[in-house]
């Protein structure tokens, strides 16, 4: 059965059916796939593209290679049906942080995106994440770890915690259990909203990082169900952050200085009056302590980020 092409042939030797595979299945297809794609950016040498109207060549043929794959999951034939990329490879990006998620990407990564809620934990994957990196024999320097941050934006903590509230009462509490019931893979919504995450829930293949994840920060704050659905529902659990810019600059600060960031994936609640109000209040104010770039240095984004050219 064809689905769809990458370079000129791509097939996929087994479909899955039926309840989704495991995280280290899923994750052993996301490696071929990542091997067959850098392998295509590399059928094509850097000035294959000629282009010369005098001589009326187009492409320099010795400049270009097939890539032959023929693995478990995928047979591509390739090259590419266009050139390299200036920056060599573009930057890859991988999220998901349970064992085989972590592996993954310690191998392939230029950046991590995770969710953490709070400072230690995102310390312990922080570290644990680097030293899988260093034991791949790749630069920890040049994998970044960016955890997810919502920042809910007042000109004063009062003002941000009103407009926190305001975004919670929009809430439909059927559709928060709903989304969490989807996460932890079972129906929650015949369990009382007053009782705590029940100890017993049933083991699945899917959001195994994310489940894990809730399921502590629910027991250590003792949240109930209803809190949960509303922290969930709020920033997916990911890290909030409500506050004046300054108490949002300094918690950014801290998760940055302190070994548990080296950058953030902002996710605004709402587009595009909460991501402009970043922009224009917290942005600055980190500017101004030197932890944030005023332009840029390169016409690629992985020449600002600083990473080699592959």
């Amino acid at each position: 059965m064809e689905c769809g092409h990458i370079g000129q042939h791509a097939r996929r030797r087994q479909l899955w059916h039926g309840r989704a595979p495991g995280p280290e299945a899923r994750y052993a297809r996301a490696q071929e796939f990542v091997d067959v794609v850098r392998g295509l950016w590399d059928t094509w040498d850097d000035g294959a593209l000629v282009r010369d109207k005098a001589t009326g060549t187009y492409v320099d043929a010795s400049r270009l290679r097939a890539l032959d794959h023929h693995g478990e999951l995928f047979d591509v034939a390739g090259p590419l049906n266009m050139s390299r990329p200036p920056q060599g490879h573009p930057v890859m990006i991988q999220a998901g942080s349970s064992g085989p998620g972590q592996a993954l990407a310690s191998r392939i990564a230029d950046i991590i995106f995770t969710a953490q809620s709070e400072l230690q934990p995102a310390q312990a994957f922080y570290s644990g994440i680097k030293q899988g990196i260093a034991l791949q024999g790749r630069s920890p320097a040049h994998v970044f770890v960016l955890p997810g941050v919502m920042p809910i934006v007042g000109r004063t903590d009062a003002e941000a915690q009103d407009r926190y509230e305001h975004l919670q009462s929009l809430i439909d509490t059927n559709n928060s259990v709903a989304q969490l019931s989807h996460r932890f893979g079972v129906d929650l919504s015949a369990l009382h909203p007053d009782d705590p995450l029940p100890d017993d829930l049933p083991e699945t293949n899917g959001f195994r990082s994310r489940i894990e994840l809730l399921s502590s920060m629910a027991r250590r704050r003792r949240l109930t169900l209803r809190e949960l659905y509303r922290h969930t529902a709020a920033s997916n659990g990911h890290h909030l952050i409500v506050g004046s810019p300054s108490r949002i600059a300094d918690e950014l600060e801290q998760w940055f200085t302190q070994g548990a960031a080296d950058g953030f994936n902002i996710m605004a609640p709402y587009f595009p009056g909460a991501f402009q109000d970043f922009i224009d209040l917290v942005i600055p104010i980190l500017q101004d302590r030197g932890l944030f770039h005023r332009d840029y240095a390169s016409t690629t984004l992985r020449g600002n980020l600083g990473l080699p050219r592959r």
